[in-house]
């Protein structure tokens, strides 16, 4: 029997309340029918488990910018010279970190709001005569497998100030550590995997594009051992990381795109790629930081694919008023157009998750194959690994290959490593996590 599901958590600083939130994620969603080829956008006839998994699915992009942007910054990977809001290039370098602006809010709350859609899931499937116990199942591997990995991003943003695992709506509800918040990730994503082994051949939804071969229970299953081989990374859980990947999809013969996405179309109703800028234009505000650009070997296409460099072009203004004393004329150009999807796992990612947790056991060979699997997909030569380069040099590779992703910040932390980012200025500062949200903690504690 699977188990109980736990009540949703309300952060209390969303002051309209689960119910408008909830209604508005599906209702942004709802101007087209579910014949369209992208299903993002429900009726609204009776919350159906499509729509659920269709507000949850859109859910999952909002303020998705926000948060690449935030650890982009945090990480030193980009700059964001927004001129309406000077946040973006002072309180994330110079601080203090705000627990009530939106750099945090708005992740935050967006992230707990798919975890209301989720569980809401998980309730309909828990009270439903109609699905067969193998939907259930199906519906239950889905939900369980997106709250954990909602709760890992707002992890990434608090770290040691840690999370919220019970979910309801009073604000006296204890954060849990960052080891317990983890093992919370991972418990969710291994139910999830229990339940989609139940789940046969077929869910009962329809999954977006972004999931396109990895839409049904089986290979919807590799997507979440994908995720949990980046958990058990993050917990130090070599073993784990290995078998999970033995589980997921994982693949030396595919391309190193493989992998699940955020979708994204201009369709009414739908979103366009919040991290997506005409590359060309004179006021495109994402930058890459001059270290991609200083610390790139020749050759390097992901460094070519990434980064526009645009230095010395007539008109160009590599340091406009919204820079605040910050430079580059490097734009950033991972996306590449507005209905482009965004990656949330890719094969590359894995080899370099694998790669590591090879080298932390000391199979410097076969760390040193997949390392040479990316280089030679980027167009470079082949290093040879040594217990003395091994940490560096993984390290540069994901700085490459995951540029904009969302890792580099994570990455150097876990490792204690931040003291190594750069501050560009004498008032800035390398910060470590976010604090609790304020309308998380109780008032006077």
């Amino acid at each position: 029997m699977r188990n109980a599901m736990r009540r949703s958590n309300l952060p209390v600083h969303t002051k309209l309340g689960w119910g408008l939130t909830f209604l508005t994620l599906l209702f942004s969603a709802a101007c087209d029918s579910l014949e369209v080829e992208d299903p993002n956008a429900p009726a609204f006839d009776d919350v159906s488990i499509q729509s659920l998994v269709v507000g949850t699915e859109g859910g999952m992009r909002l303020a998705l910018g926000v948060y690449l942007r935030v650890v982009g910054a945090l990480g030193r990977e980009t700059y964001y010279f927004e001129p309406a809001d000077p946040r973006y290039t002072g309180e994330l370098y110079t601080g203090p970190l705000d627990p009530n602006g939106f750099l945090l809010t708005n992740s935050w709350a967006a992230r707990y709001a798919v975890i209301k859609n989720a569980t809401t899931l998980l309730e309909r499937s828990a009270a439903s005569v109609e699905l067969s116990d193998p939907q259930k199942a199906g519906v239950d591997g889905f939900a369980r497998t997106i709250i954990a990995y909602q709760l890992l991003l707002n992890l990434n943003l608090t770290y040691d100030n840690g999370i919220k695992i019970v979910f309801n709506d009073d604000v006296n509800t204890p954060f849990v550590t960052r080891a317990e918040g983890l093992a919370e990730v991972a418990r969710y994503l291994d139910e999830a995997a229990g339940d989609l082994g139940q789940a046969g051949g077929a869910f009962v939804f329809t999954l977006s594009p972004g999931f396109a071969g990895f839409n049904t229970p089986a290979t919807f299953l590799q997507f979440n051992r994908a995720l949990r081989a980046r958990v058990a990374l993050y917990q130090e859980d070599y073993t784990t990381v290995l078998s999970a990947l033995d589980a997921s999809f994982l693949d030396e013969d595919a391309g190193m795109d493989l992998g699940v996405y955020h979708a994204f179309s201009a369709a009414t109703g739908d979103r366009t790629n919040p991290m997506f800028e005409v590359p060309t234009s004179p006021s495109v505000k994402l930058r890459a930081h001059p270290d991609v650009k200083a610390e790139a070997e020749a050759g390097d296409q992901r460094y070519a694919t990434k980064v526009l460099d645009r230095s010395g072009e007539a008109g160009f203004n590599p340091s406009p008023s919204a820079a605040a004393g910050l430079s580059s004329a490097l734009v950033a150009t991972v996306a590449g157009g507005s209905s482009a999807p965004y990656p949330i796992i890719r094969n590359e990612e894995l080899f370099l998750i694998r790669a590591e947790a090879y080298a932390e056991q000391g199979s410097l060979g076969l760390a040193e194959q997949d390392i040479n699997r990316v280089r030679a997909a980027a167009g470079l030569d082949p290093i040879t690994l040594s217990a003395n380069n091994a940490t560096d040099q993984i390290q540069h590779e994901r700085f490459y290959s995951l540029f904009a992703e969302g890792h580099r910040w994570i990455d150097l932390r876990r490792q204690g490593r931040l003291n190594e980012l750069p501050n560009d200025r004498a008032t800035d500062q390398i910060f470590t996590q976010f604090p609790r949200p304020l309308d998380e903690v109780p008032q006077g504690s």
